[in-house]
């Protein structure tokens, strides 16, 4: 049997939810733990703290004269850190709640400097640098995409979160396998907490389309997960044989029924951690080096392989045209980003399910997975003087994240709109809590594309890891040996 898990649910919302699973982390989980006959969650529920119960008004109360609080942020994310307007939209009012609480406490006005970017465009990383090689005092916090995050730090423009005051890593509103993942010998320039909300959108998890399931008898899928069964080689079997060619024209095509629908990018980065394989491991002394289980690894490689490969499935580059496929009630399974359930899900007339990425095999303890790799990471520029304003503001807006914002994306949106069965936030707080981090992809460009790995094998067909590892591991370990090197300069 697998542990059980715990996060925060909001007590206004546990008397619909799953009312039998109790918040203890250690204990052992059975499938009769969820009440399959719960009624439905009010999608009215008022997430807005008051000041007996938000962890933000135990900060203690300053006046900070209307003071701008600066954050860069994309375009793309910019609604997880600022939003005009209330519109009736949970989620959207939530940011905007959680801002005007905390403007209102300190006397502050929080706003956003969206700067475009893309994969291949950093805008805004090149923005936050420029400024901080002119010494403009433009940005009191920064939120990056994670992949382009680790240059400027090693730069030096960014402070070593252990030195700002009032933030407290050990709270429950910071996410403490990233920030684990991402310190070098103990010291942090970036990290994450519930203000970016990126991190759970961004995380990967298994669809599956609830029609689909019954008409081919599937077994309990949730009671698989919590029995600790759902492993890979069960949504091999559960997928590879149904295929059909629904127009009969003989080759698979957007017209058919398949078992299993994947991209070659992205979604294949979240394997190595559902299958418990870290690329970079740390010593007792906070020092990385690379310790992976090739055998592991191997095995990995093989089984997603013969999930892409052995049977017919929906394989493309483009995700928009995968989440199409499922969305239109053609594939059973599908590997995505949670954000596709408050997106593209939103008109799919099927049921679906959310699950977390299988086990490599029952031995395997826990259920892994990890987030997208343009999640924003939070860094502090060091042209902003004022740490002590900084570290109270963005303790403040984290905090009451974790009050409200996470509330109305994860407990109102997710149970109440979008997914469609209340069982489903048993699944969420399985792929919340199994989170796992690797240092490798905040440096991806030094350490020779090491995060991008397993992706780059299945995308080109080849299950020679052993073969791929030889060719990198001399850069990676060079790589890696100089990243040490300048940790240790910064923190001078």
């Amino acid at each position: 049997m697998m542990k059980k898990y715990c996060r925060f649910i909001s007590t206004a919302l546990l008397g619909a939810m799953l009312t039998s699973i109790a918040c203890s982390c250690g204990n052992e989980t059975t499938p009769d733990d969820i009440d399959k006959n719960t009624s439905g969650v009010n999608d009215t529920v008022d997430t807005t703290p008051n000041e007996t119960t938000s962890p933000l008004y135990a900060l203690e109360k300053k006046d900070y004269g209307g003071r701008e609080f600066r954050i860069s942020v994309s375009e793309e994310y910019s609604s997880e850190m600022w939003v005009d307007e209330e519109n009736g939209d949970v989620c959207n009012d939530a940011v905007y709640n959680r801002n005007k609480k905390v403007e209102e406490y300190f006397n502050v006005k929080i706003k956003a400097i969206p700067t475009f970017n893309a994969w291949n465009d950093p805008q805004q990383v090149n923005a936050i640098v420029q400024s901080c090689m002119a010494q403009d005092d433009v940005y009191d916090l920064t939120a990056v995409f994670t992949y382009q995050a680790g240059a400027p730090a090693l730069e030096g423009y960014y402070y070593d979160w252990n030195d700002i005051p009032v933030v407290d890593f050990s709270r429950e509103w910071w996410v403490q396998s990233a920030n684990e993942a991402f310190s070098v010998n103990g010291h942090k320039y970036v990290a994450v907490g519930d203000l970016s909300i990126t991190t759970l959108l961004l995380s990967y998890a298994i669809f599956f389309n609830q029609r689909i399931a019954e008409e081919q008898q599937m077994p309990n899928l949730y009671e698989m997960v919590l029995d600790g069964d759902w492993t890979i080689d069960q949504l091999i079997k559960l997928s590879k044989d149904l295929y059909q060619d629904i127009n009969n024209n003989g080759s698979a095509d957007k017209d058919d029924i398949f078992g299993f629908a994947g991209n070659k990018a992205t979604n294949l980065d979240a394997w190595n951690s559902a299958f418990d394989i870290p690329l970079i491991s740390f010593d007792k002394n906070g020092i990385p080096s690379t310790n992976m289980n090739m055998e592991r690894m191997q095995t990995g490689v093989e089984k997603v392989y013969s999930l892409y490969y052995d049977s017919t499935a929906f394989i493309n580059f483009s995700n928009d045209d995968m989440i199409q496929q499922f969305v239109s009630g053609k594939v059973a399974f599908m590997t995505s980003p949670i954000k596709s359930a408050f997106t593209s899900f939103r008109e799919m007339k099927d049921d679906y399910g959310i699950l977390p990425y299988p086990k490599l095999d029952d031995s395997q303890e826990n259920y892994y997975s990890n987030s997208m790799d343009n999640y924003s990471l939070l860094s502090i520029p060091k042209t902003s003087k004022d740490t002590e304003f900084v570290g109270t503001i963005v303790e403040a807006l984290t905090r009451e994240s974790h009050f409200s914002v996470v509330p109305a994306y994860y407990d109102v949106a997710l149970t109440s709109k979008y997914a469609r069965d209340e069982q489903s936030v048993a699944m969420l707080d399985i792929i919340m809590n199994g989170r796992m981090y690797d240092f490798s992809i905040l440096h991806s460009d030094e350490l020779n594309k090491l995060p991008y790995l397993f992706r780059n094998l299945i995308a080109e067909k080849s299950t020679a890891v052993a073969s791929r590892w030889a060719s990198m591991e001399s850069g990676v370990k060079t790589g890696l040996e100089n990243l040490i090197e300048t940790y240790k300069e910064l923190e001078g």
